[in-house]
């Protein structure tokens, strides 16, 4: 068998089934080529506000109604069964041997939409029978044997003698990247996060709203659930917390921060998490009657990133370009940015005519991407030494949450407005979709830079923890870049239960804040009912 195509692509799961689909609706043809078969395991399971918003512009962008299910577990549910719901992060923090007193909850608020714990084996399957069904080729089961990438072209063959021709390949396969295996790409260099974990699928979770006596907003069982100690985190990802699912299933792993220097994988996971739950017995009694339902995977260490991410032809993706850690759950956030961006610069290269080009743009995004991630994942495993450093941290998370998904939310009016000036046959005034912000988020970089700071400063031991905690209590003293209604940046309320009160305290807030903030908040929050219209202009 021997067939040309336009766009390779290596891997069928979220990222490289989402591509085929943006770029089949819009005239290419792609064939999708996995080593593995659909359905199976994938860590990358809970969704936040950011990525379901860039699902739904994609859906808006490319013409593309089936991406829209990844927008809102309500959406979502109906077309796959098996995923939970989200409507909070739950983060508690735990000492050895002592019941927890102390928690952080941020309940999604009325500004976003009820996320979703995606139980990948059925989302990545159904995504990528998606994409055939807009066209796309899917080659399960088929590894490489050879893959060249030439001035003239690509051209791949498969283990089972599969040939196919391509003028670009666009390598979503993971960790073991055959791109970035065939080129030596491969590095850690720079990650200042080190971290190895163990995880699971299990039956018979016990909800730990159910054990403890710290309680939220919201239940921490419709949520996704941290535990957090000094060394680590654990998350807890039920798909059984809502009548509509079918799934009995709930997701748990363990990550510690690496401090020996062992990057290898811990040889029995099994003993590993029956040595944690038995150091914290308030979080073993939720799993006095679970059960494995799979056996436990063990990953030594889990960063890593790339050299190059692209060239004149290729392009590694998601976690083929890098990984830093499942905190904060950013990773399908980062996988929809770069797709998104990704299939816009192909859709204009291939009109008229493929011309080979590097797409530095996605070299430098993807880049600061993962820097920003390991700023922020890499400080939180820090601040986890101490409540009152976690206390801190949490809140520099959440702002860069906050803004990132109001800066999603600005991009999102903008495509729809325009996809609803071409569907009236107007043609739009307004210039295209505009790049999402990267790296360090712009105008408060000199936020991010002075939290930085101050927790390496701490790290290092140049200065105490009551230090730090007194420079991070300025640091958010000074902010105005952030609703102070939201109560994000006061170190003494543990919940963010943000009603639609706080937001018209913060639409206010934002008409007198200062240019930037101004557009960026009055772009991206609801409009409040109980404002006037002429106040909105």
């Amino acid at each position: 068998m021997s067939t040309d195509y336009d766009v390779l692509i290596l891997g069928s799961g979220l990222s490289g089934s989402t591509l085929s689909l943006c770029l089949q609706a819009s005239g290419l043809r792609t064939c999708m080529v996995d080593p593995k078969t659909h359905p199976r395991f994938a860590i990358g399971e809970s969704t936040i506000p950011n990525t379901s918003k860039l699902y739904k512009l994609m859906s808006i962008k490319y013409g593309v109604p089936e991406l829209a299910a990844l927008s809102s577990f309500d959406n979502l549910i109906g077309s796959v069964g098996t995923c939970g719901m989200k409507n909070n992060f739950g983060f508690i923090y735990h000492e050895p041997g002592t019941t927890a007193r102390r928690a952080h909850q941020f309940p999604l608020s009325e500004i976003v939409e009820t996320e979703s714990h995606l139980f990948r084996a059925d989302v990545d399957h159904w995504l990528a029978l998606r994409a055939r069904d807009y066209g796309a080729v899917l080659l399960e089961g088929v590894g490489a044997r050879r893959l060249d990438i030439t001035e003239a072209g690509v051209f791949f063959e498969g283990d089972e003698g599969t040939r196919i021709s391509a003028d670009y390949v666009v390598d979503a396969g993971g960790r073991g990247s055959p791109v970035a295996a065939a080129l030596g790409l491969r590095t850690t260099e720079g990650l200042r996060t080190t971290s190895k974990s163990v995880f699971t699928h299990m039956t018979g979770v016990t909800p730990f709203d159910e054990i403890t006596a710290v309680h939220g907003p919201r239940e921490w069982h419709t949520g996704t659930l941290h535990h957090v100690f000094d060394g680590g985190w654990m998350w807890v990802i039920p798909f059984d917390n809502n009548e509509k699912s079918s799934n009995p299933l709930c997701s748990v792993g363990v990550v510690w921060r690496i401090d020996d220097g062992d990057e290898a994988p811990l040889p029995n996971p099994e003993q590993a998490f029956a040595d944690f739950l038995a150091t914290y017995p308030e979080i073993g009694k939720q799993f006095e009657h679970a059960q494995n339902a799979r056996s436990w995977i063990s990953a030594g260490r889990l960063q890593y990133s790339a050299t190059r991410t692209v060239g004149d032809r290729w392009c590694l993706t998601s976690n083929a370009a890098g990984f830093i850690d499942p905190l904060f759950s950013r990773g399908m956030q980062n996988t929809a940015v770069v797709v998104d961006r990704l299939a816009e610069r192909l859709i204009a290269r291939f009109r008229g005519g493929f011309t080979p080009e590097t797409f530095d743009d996605i070299e430098q995004m993807q880049s600061s991407l993962i820097e920003e991630n390991d700023f922020l994942v890499g400080n939180a495993f820090r601040s986890f030494t101490d409540y009152e450093l976690w206390n801190a941290w949490f809140r520099v998370w959440q702002v860069n949450q906050v803004t990132g998904t109001m800066r999603t939310e600005n991009r999102l009016r903008h495509v729809t407005a325009l996809a609803a000036a071409r569907a009236a046959g107007k043609e739009p005034s307004q210039q295209a979709d505009a790049a999402p912000g990267t790296g360090l988020d712009g105008f408060i970089d000199a936020f991010y830079r002075k939290s930085d700071q101050i927790m390496t400063a701490y790290w290092s031991r140049e200065t105490s923890r009551d230090t730090a905690v007194s420079e991070f209590r300025k640091l958010f003293a000074a902010v105005d870049f952030v609703p102070p209604s939201f109560g994000l940046t006061d170190m003494s309320q543990p919940y963010f239960d943000i009603d639609m009160d706080k937001v018209a305290s913060a639409v206010a807030w934002a008409r007198r804040a200062r240019p930037g903030i101004r557009e960026l908040y009055l772009g991206g929050l609801p409009a409040s009912p109980e404002l006037g219209a002429d106040e909105s202009d």
